[in-house]
């Protein structure tokens, strides 16, 4: 199924440009019966977007040989609880909060406060020494090969 993967993204990528998205992540099960297809976009996806994408590729899927006749097809964003797959999804959430768990086993949250395809700079909040004093933040940089993954925290 690399074939068909690749075949995927080959026919998305101009389709994902024309409607200003970017390809996140293709999962298609060994047997063909199932893919799913994550997209993104910098300025939030709707649903309508999802609906063009995947009415292009079953086009495509269509007239595939190697696809079952009764596949089912996925086209959705990443979800909240996804980690962060492609270097786009980091640089999209500059500036919002995210969890980021090391492969030592310890878990940060803060905001992604940079990023440069290697590294990534977190900006934690400590909590205020004192009762009614302003929280400290403490900046701290973390390689990408030391970190087990990243994914979009939600605070309420």
């Amino acid at each position: 199924m690399e074939n068909l993967t690749a075949r995927i993204e080959q026919w998305l990528a101009p389709k994902l440009e024309e409607l200003d998205c970017f390809l996140v992540d293709i999962k298609v099960k060994p047997s063909g019966s199932k893919i799913e297809v994550y997209i993104d976009r910098d300025k939030g996806l709707q649903i309508e977007t999802c609906e063009q994408v995947s009415r292009f590729l079953e086009f495509h899927l269509d007239n595939e040989a190697d696809v079952p006749s009764n596949y089912n097809l996925e086209v959705s964003s990443p979800g909240m609880d996804n980690p962060f797959r492609v270097e786009r999804q980091y640089r999209k959430n500059i500036g919002k909060t995210v969890e980021v768990l090391l492969h030592s086993g310890v878990k940060y949250e803060g905001v992604l406060d940079a990023y440069d395809g290697e590294q990534l700079t977190l900006g934690i909040h400590l909590p205020p020494k004192k009762k009614g004093q302003q929280p400290e933040v403490r900046s701290e940089m973390f390689l990408l090969k030391d970190i087990k993954y990243t994914k979009k925290k939600i605070s309420f």
